[in-house]
């Protein structure tokens, strides 16, 4: 299912550049496919994490990663679970966690609007990440596109959570979420969790496919889903 989860995250990633791109903010925005590699652009210094080459192919990952188009500042490259390689000039940079739950799920929440006001969803996931105006406009445009479906977790009639799923083949991506500060430590990102997975079984996707960072709630969200989290490993070159 790893290699399907990749694709689904790479598809997810051509949206969000196409949505930047039309949104007309500055930089390029590419994601593209090249001899078995997942690649995605972004120019952006603020919006780096988003440069990666994904694939088991290392020697053309190598190539690849010292081409001119990632201006001297090439990319992060994510392998496979346990690769460890030596003698490249590559660097550890962490790992890429990626997250990948079959869909049994049929749960629905009474207090989850999925067809919220645009300017009330976007508030409150901004609220609840907390990024820079680069990051910020990037999420922003990515999320407005009509292909990413918008979920808000309503408490007392006030919007307290946000989260969003797209579908692309036979899964869907899980991203993003977030809750702002005032509103957080009760469950909210769990029930939002709970209900997008109940939709995308019901819509007959056969699977759900997450990001999240290593240690995070989101995360720990997703373990407690019954999430398989698979640890990809990221480098650098040197």
């Amino acid at each position: 299912m790893l290699t399907e989860a990749e694709e689904v995250i790479h598809a997810r990633a051509a949206l969000a550049c196409e949505a930047a791109t039309a949104a007309g903010l500055p930089g390029r925005f590419e994601a593209w496919r090249e001899d078995g590699l997942l690649v995605v652009l972004a120019t952006a210094p603020e919006l780096r994490f988003l440069r990666t080459i994904t694939g088991a192919d290392l020697p053309r990952a190598l190539r690849l990663a010292k081409a001119s188009c990632w201006d001297g500042d090439p990319p992060t490259l994510v392998l496979p679970p346990g690769s460890i390689p030596q003698g490249t000039g590559l660097v550890p940079a962490g790992v890429r966690p990626i997250a990948t739950l079959p869909l049994t799920f049929a749960a629905s929440d009474a207090d989850i609007d999925d067809s919220p006001d645009l300017d009330v969803f976007l508030r409150v996931l901004l609220d609840g990440y907390e990024s820079d105006d680069v990051v910020t406009a990037f999420i922003a445009a990515e999320h407005a596109d009509p292909r990413v479906r918008r979920s808000l977790l309503f408490e007392d009639g006030v919007p307290i959570s946000a989260a969003a799923l797209s579908s692309h083949g036979p899964g869907v991506l899980l991203g993003g979420s977030a809750t702002p500060r005032e509103h957080r430590g009760k469950g909210a990102q769990a029930r939002l969790l709970l209900h997008g997975l109940g939709a995308a079984t019901r819509e007959g996707r056969r699977f759900a496919v997450a990001t999240a960072v290593e240690g995070s709630p989101s995360l720990s969200n997703l373990r407690r889903a019954g999430a398989r989290v698979h640890l990809r490993q990221a480098f650098r070159l040197g």
